[in-house]
């Protein structure tokens, strides 16, 4: 059902598609996974987007912001497209694969003070983050960025028990991608995460579901084919210092 909603969305009105997605997903994953559409507007899509890639930029070398200081593009607004905040793949540094083979085209950071780490980039973003505090599970989270280049993916898997706390929340900017959850003995559910869109993830379909998000589809130039930045924030697990995931 999910599937079939996900490869459909284009052909329905979006208001009631959402609304019919959202139930579809509800009745099928229960209350351990909640997706909220339309979370942030596009204002403030382009806001964390754009403090986001600065610091994970700040972390690159002098090659890589060469190139980017030489890109001529438009100055940048709060009504900028998002795909107009990201520079071209050949201008990042995307690390080709994971240490455990997870993960491909990609660039990510850990932000040890969470959201507070990110008022160096843009004084008052903090503000943004407080809208989501209603939906963690428990207060003392960590944060992490995640990009994914044009043609970056995250293959299917399961985070370690050891290490991972028992809910995920993931902030999708950009292009909207597939998220998809499978279980053995269960049909794959196919969650389509786009831009702004808030999910929360924890607990059974944390624990006892693959999750991987999807290459695009297309090789054309449609919004679904470009790049990809995800916050992810994630509850801390007691005195210890947990490693990054790949949500």
């Amino acid at each position: 059902m999910l599937q079939s909603l996900a490869r459909t969305a284009s052909k329905c009105p979006r208001s009631r598609w959402l609304r019919c997605y959202a139930t579809s997903i509800k009745d099928s994953l229960g209350a351990n996974f909640r997706l909220h559409q339309e979370f942030f507007s596009h204002k403030e899509q382009t806001q964390l987007l754009a403090v986001s890639l600065a610091a994970l930029d700040a972390q690159e070398s002098r090659r890589y912001k060469r190139l980017r200081e030489k890109h001529v593009r438009p100055q940048l607004t709060d009504d900028t497209p998002l795909q107009d905040v990201f520079y071209p793949d050949s201008c990042y540094k995307f690390a080709q694969g994971h240490f455990d083979a997870v993960i491909h085209d990609y660039r990510e950071r850990l932000i040890e003070a969470g959201p507070a780490d990110l008022e160096q980039y843009r004084p008052g973003v903090s503000r943004l983050f407080d809208k989501l505090r209603p939906l963690y599970p428990s207060q003392d989270i960590q944060m992490h960025l995640l990009h994914l280049a044009t043609t970056g993916e995250i293959h299917p898997h399961v985070d370690n028990l050891e290490a991972s706390g028992s809910w995920i929340l993931g902030v999708s900017l950009g292009s909207p991608r597939f998220l998809r959850l499978e279980s053995e003995g269960c049909e794959p559910f196919e969650v389509l995460l786009p831009s702004g869109s808030v999910y929360v993830q924890r607990d059974d379909v944390r624990f006892n579901y693959k999750h991987s998000i999807l290459k695009p589809e297309t090789t054309d130039n449609s919004a679904s084919n470009h790049q990809r930045l995800s916050i992810m924030i994630r509850d801390r697990l007691a005195s210890q210092e947990l490693p990054v995931v790949h949500s």
